[in-house]
């Protein structure tokens, strides 16, 4: 598989998704690169090796469909043998040679686009059989507030997806550890009051949008990275006080929901002095 610029990630991009403004959940969705998004990062071999040891030990957490997504399973492989230049045998050969995680959903706006199922080997605290079969407004009621901000966008963005367009979003959290596998079966390991910067990781999730063309499917991307708190902004001290914001103005539900209540102060002064 080829290797592309995957990694890169500028200022630009940070302050996009820390703008100078209290936190919200926007769309914030822009136009995307497949070819870039799907491709091999330079962490490909540590991260691949991950991806198969998880379907190994637990295909049953990771690698779910329901009886109906066979048809969206096999345009989905053969996409992904496309636009990647190389032959994939099956959903599981996707699942273990391909970085990002990837759900199909029914592309029926009436059915409230149910989710048919995929491959989430990195998941961020929530488990693909609870998921699926569910339309996405369920999916998404765990999330405080976002059904009331942005359900009625996502419902007419995800309706209007034609076929062949790329479509980006980003989206983070704050994590005790940098694994990329955060089932909750795993119990992963909480914020506290005594994290400092450099036992903090912000956790990435850049997704990505397409519609399949025949079975007219909704193939949603989620590439997850970590980037340990103080290295990052070290590198772009401009989201010291972006950061220190967003978590100051973040509503008290969003922040029990984010697992990070109980170290939002100690977060905030720590950032107020590094810059």
């Amino acid at each position: 598989m080829m290797t592309v610029n995957v990694d890169s990630l500028n200022e630009n991009f940070w302050l996009r998704l820390f703008p100078a403004s209290d936190y919200r959940m926007p769309m914030n969705v822009y136009r995307g690169n497949a070819q870039v998004f799907w491709s091999n990062s330079s962490d490909a071999h540590r991260v691949s090796a991950e991806r198969r040891r998880w379907l190994d030990e637990a295909p049953q957490r990771h690698l779910l469909f329901s009886p109906e997504a066979q048809p969206a399973i096999a345009e989905a492989v053969e996409w992904f043998s496309s636009l990647l230049g190389q032959s994939f045998a099956d959903a599981r050969d996707v699942a273990s040679r391909v970085e990002p995680d990837w759900v199909l959903l029914n592309g029926d706006v009436e059915r409230g686009f149910p989710v048919l199922g995929g491959a989430v080997v990195f998941p961020s605290n929530w488990a693909l059989k609870e998921k699926l079969h569910r339309p996405l407004a369920q999916v998404h009621e765990p999330v405080p507030g976002l059904s009331a901000a942005l359900g009625s966008q996502i419902t007419t963005f995800l309706s209007r997806i034609a076929p062949g367009s790329e479509w980006e979003r980003s989206n983070w959290g704050l994590s005790a550890e940098p694994l990329l596998n955060h089932h909750p079966a795993l119990h992963p390991a909480r914020l506290h009051a005594g994290v400092t910067l450099d036992t903090t990781w912000l956790r990435l999730e850049r997704q990505f949008l397409t519609r399949l063309p025949h079975t007219q499917t909704i193939l949603f991307g989620i590439r997850v990275t970590n980037h340990r708190l103080d290295e990052l902004l070290c590198e772009h001290p401009v989201l010291i006080d972006r950061i220190a914001h967003a978590i100051r103005s973040m509503p008290d539900a969003m922040t029990v929901y984010k697992n990070v209540s109980t170290a939002c102060d100690i977060l905030i002064h720590q950032l107020a002095t590094t810059a």
